[in-house]
């Protein structure tokens, strides 16, 4: 299966209750205005929140010795049968299990919706995510060990796991996108009454003079101009980070969770 790169949220809900006349707006306005402020939103924030569907069929990508990790997915199917790798760590060092009962997703995992091998869905009790991240089977059973990228995904010889991969937009960040999706549909049809900050550096009138944030370094701040939303990215990206960081150490053995 196909999928395309990832460029921007693949699922970012809006609240645009406190958006007078949204509804009235025309449907090409509000998506256009919804792509736009969705988009930038994730980029501010880290581009870490949106939850994409995601199929992968698990494949070996190697051999390796008992303590190497081997990530067993690929998104884009060719020719050829291929057997899987599963975690086959030192037993006591990272909490593997069996070899064939758990495999490594491209993550954050938010849920597993459905498994097929040989064009039979597994039931959901058969297996559980753990720290968003491995998938393992509970029932007992293990993963194939091999399969053929010439078949179709529910074809006999071939297994896939379709997931939502991400992590959910907060209840803040989806009133957030509300607002400056609100904001942007406005200047899209020259609304007066757009918050939006514009490229004036002072305006003097009747003796008074007020002066204006320049949005270039608004955006150079990673800032909207926006207080509600510029609000909600503090929160979350205080630091202003283009993505999330991520900390690894041999010595870190926090065992595992279920998430899913």
């Amino acid at each position: 299966m196909t999928q395309p790169a990832r460029t921007g949220p693949c699922e970012w809900p809006l609240n645009t209750a406190y958006c007078k006349g949204w509804d009235q707006l025309d449907e090409a306005v509000q998506k256009a205005a919804t792509d736009l402020a969705t988009e930038v939103l994730w980029a501010l924030s880290g581009r870490r929140f949106g939850v994409c569907d995601s199929t992968v069929r698990p494949v070996r990508r190697g051999d390796g010795e008992a303590w190497r990790r081997w990530e067993s997915w690929l998104d884009l199917p060719y020719g050829g049968s291929f057997a899987v790798t599963f975690c086959g760590c030192p037993v006591g060092t990272c909490a593997c299990g069996p070899v064939g009962q758990e495999l490594s997703l491209p993550g954050p995992v938010n849920a597993v919706t459905r498994v097929v091998i040989d064009g039979q869905e597994l039931p959901a009790e058969a297996y559980a995510v753990y720290d968003r991240r491995w998938l393992v089977r509970i029932d007992g059973g293990s993963w194939p060990t091999w399969q053929d990228l010439t078949a179709a995904d529910d074809q006999p010889g071939a297994w896939a796991v379709t997931y939502e991969r991400g992590v959910p937009v907060p209840a803040g960040g989806q009133v957030a996108a509300g607002a400056f999706a609100c904001e942007v549909a406005k200047a899209m049809v020259a609304d007066t009454t757009c918050r939006l900050p514009r490229r004036v550096a002072s305006l003097v009138r009747q003796g008074v003079q007020q002066t204006f944030v320049d949005p270039a370094q608004l955006a150079r701040d990673g800032m909207t101009g926006l207080p509600e939303v510029d609000q909600w990215l503090r929160v979350v990206n205080p630091h202003r980070l283009p993505r999330d960081t991520v900390v690894w150490s041999p010595d870190l053995n926090r065992g595992r969770r279920r998430t899913s």
